[in-house]
Formats: C-alpha cells, structure tokens, sequence
C-alpha cells in the first residue's frame, strides 16, 4: 500500500496574508544576513525593509513569527 505524505499536498493549502508577510520576512532576514560581509549597504536595505513588515505583521496582531 502506498502511504500518501501530507506534505506533498501543502502546496495545495492556501495561506493567509499574515503567514505569506511572514515568509518574506525570514526570506529578507535572510538575504540581508548573507549580505551583510560583502555590501553592507544593500543588507541594511533589506534589513529595513524586513523590519517594515515586522512591525506591520505585530500591528496586525500575528504573534507566530519567530526572530
């Protein structure tokens, strides 16, 4: 019998405005991390730009993110 993962159907779930704001941030956290030895002042764009969506995802009252 094949066993079916729950996983593979996730692209299939939608997701809420909070979660997808959620996703960018760690993406730009991300990047702005990677950045930060070599171009100092693009890290610290992406890294404002993180921040932006931080504190609109706090004023939205979604409390799950974790940094």
């Amino acid at each position: 019998m094949i066993k079916i993962d729950d996983a593979m159907f996730k692209i299939f779930e939608t997701r809420t405005k909070e979660e997808s704001m959620c996703d960018k941030y760690k993406q730009l956290m991300h990047r702005s991390y990677k950045l930060a030895l070599t171009d100092k002042e693009e890290s610290d764009r992406l890294n404002d730009k993180a921040k932006k969506i931080l504190d609109e995802l706090h004023r939205m009252g979604y409390d799950k993110i974790d940094h």
